[in-house]
């Protein structure tokens, strides 16, 4: 029975990787010194790819040199390297290539032992024995560590040989970092324009004073609301004064919209898309269904196939047609790497069919499949970003229309080099890739919540694979999931202030100014749209445009 199982999981990983042959790769050039390297690759190659950053730190050192790196061996089953001297704060980010010898595939954990101080995982891969695969992910550190060793293990923890080559570790300090993120800023989320003001005969403006002011943001940037925002006007107030996406907390959820087989109830969720209709904010549908079975009501789980079908079918008419333009997004099968309610049922082709039936049913949506601890650890075997990717490619190669690369969000302590390294992975996809339930754990306070989910948004948002960010804090009167902004009377909590103050910083606000000898004013704007006041003497003139993604300048002509 162990052979068996054991040939099983190497054909499921056949599979899997198979379909992680078919990506595409992100694109890079080698980065200048000092600065991130966002490639990535999610195919198997015959030969690994040079180390990033020439290796970065792990360079075989000699024996008086205390800042070399040396490779030995742990056992006989799986190499390390031996680093010194790791900082504190610093933010690492290590990458290799895989390769085993015997077994035939399996999931490997790189692990980092800080002054044997016990092991974290700092990234993972899928690997096989024909070919290399891409080892991405990282660390910080929250104390010193005069030695520390990089190992590898495979995830069920059975023994195996694993060869590992193009290592690299590259260290960055906070300000590099965070320069870093400025920089992805400043060219995905952010574009110049230069407003040239003329008279109507042509003739060059001098000196006239203008004035900029952004009306709407073309990142999407919101928050869950559930049925309490209704009839609550403050809230109301408070959450369109902020936000320009919302997704509903659980209205839209099977076990909401049809407690009983036949009795569907959209009366609270059609108040909802009312009010964020009315106040021009964009909507994702969460979700059509939830491979949990504890989620999933209670008078489907005893359903025979045949009726099964018929009620999921039925499910997404209901749903689909009803809303069919309206919702921008929909999570088609909620967190189906970790549960399998309908697929044990039904096949392991049933979410394949319920993309295609949605596709059909409401084709301006775009689909998504949604999971969490992709992002979060890669100390959940079942959701680590190579299974992630090839769960989605292998819906692709079945025929289902996924559009959207789903991450709840759901963070502990965050592991932000690790974050940015699978995201690396992720955009390899090609694909539209959301954050779609940020929270931090209640089990922090609230001064290191806030810490924390500003690190989370500050990277979320400065990915630029990243198109789209959605907090997970819908308000009730005893609270929230994980993590409130404000308390009942909408009074900002550290996290809220974290958030206002974000978004504060990533609009343009209003921007004044003459212009020059060439009767032209420049701005750096972030993208969206906005209005131009030009007043010169007695005369003032304005106009409407918009900044959307593009390298080069955006010019505007006003006659006045």
């Amino acid at each position: 029975m162990r052979r068996l199982a054991s040939a099983l999981h190497a054909v499921r990983f056949l599979v899997l990787w198979t379909l992680l042959q078919c990506g595409h790769e992100l694109a890079a050039a080698a980065p200048p010194d000092g600065w991130y390297d966002y490639s990535a690759y999610t195919d198997c190659r015959g030969q690994p790819e040079p180390a990033l950053y020439n290796g970065g730190i792990l360079k075989f050192g000699n024996s008086d040199d205390q800042t070399g790196y040396h490779v030995t061996e742990t056992g006989v089953f799986s190499p390390a390297f031996v680093v010194y001297n790791l900082s504190k704060t610093t933010m690492y980010t290590f990458s290799c290539w895989v390769k085993l010898e015997g077994a035939y595939a399996a999931l490997i954990t790189a692990r980092l032992a800080p002054d044997n101080a016990g092991a974290r995982c700092i990234g993972t891969v899928l690997a096989r024995n024909d070919c290399w695969a891409f080892l991405k992910g990282g660390f910080v550190l929250e104390w010193p560590a005069q030695s520390s060793i990089i190992f590898f293990e495979n995830a069920d923890k059975t023994r195996m040989k694993i060869a590992v080559a193009s290592g690299s570790l590259q260290p960055f300090t906070p300000d590099q970092w965070a320069m870093h993120q400025s920089d992805t800023i400043r060219k995905r989320r952010k574009r110049m324009a230069n407003i040239h003001v003329a008279d109507q005969q042509g003739a060059r403006v001098v000196g006239a004073s203008v004035s900029v002011r952004q009306t709407a943001k073309d990142f999407p940037f919101g928050s869950a609301i559930a049925s309490t925002i209704l009839g609550n006007q403050a809230y109301q107030k408070w959450f369109v004064d902020r936000f320009n996406a919302a997704v509903f907390e659980d209205e839209l959820k099977w076990y909401s919209t049809e407690p009983m087989s036949g009795q569907l109830r959209f009366d609270v969720p059609d108040q909802m898309l009312a009010f964020v209709r009315s106040h021009r904010v964009m909507v994702r549908g969460h979700n059509i269904f939830w491979e949990n079975q504890d989620a999933t009501p209670s008078w489907v789980k005893g359903l025979s196939p045949d009726d099964l079908r018929a009620a999921v079918n039925g499910r997404i008419q209901n749903l689909m047609t009803r809303y069919r333009g309206e919702f921008v997004h929909w999570d088609v099968n909620n967190e189906m790497l970790h549960y399998n309610f309908y697929e044990q049922r039904l096949g392991a082709n049933a979410s394949i069919e319920f993309f295609s039936v949605a596709q059909d049913a409401d084709p301006l949506a775009t689909l998504f499949m949604n999971e969490y601890n992709v992002i979060e650890t890669c100390d959940d075997v079942s959701s680590t970003v190579d299974t992630y990717v090839a769960r989605l490619k292998e819906l692709r190669a079945g025929g289902a229309i996924l559009e959207g690369v789903g991450l709840e969000g759901h963070f502990s302590k965050p592991n932000v080099p690790l974050m940015r390294a699978e995201l690396d992975k992720l955009a390899t996809l090609g694909l539209p890739i959301w954050f779609t339930e940020i929270d931090i754990s209640s089990k922090f306070d609230a001064q290191t919540q806030a810490v924390y989910l500003e690190e989370v948004l500050r990277e979320a948002y400065s990915h630029p694979a990243v198109t789209g960010i959605m907090l997970w804090t819908a308000l009730h009167p005893n609270g929230c999931y994980q993590m409130c902004l404000t308390d009942w009377n909408l009074t900002n909590l550290p996290v809220g202030d974290v958030v206002d103050r974000l978004l504060q910083e990533w609009q343009t606000g209003q921007v004044t100014g003459p212009t020059d000898a060439h009767g032209a004013y420049s701005f750096s704007g972030y993208l969206g749209e906005y209005i131009v006041s030009v007043t010169d003497g007695n005369t003032t003139s304005q106009a409407t445009f918009s900044l959307s993604p593009g390298d080069e300048t955006r010019h505007i002509n006003i006659q006045i």
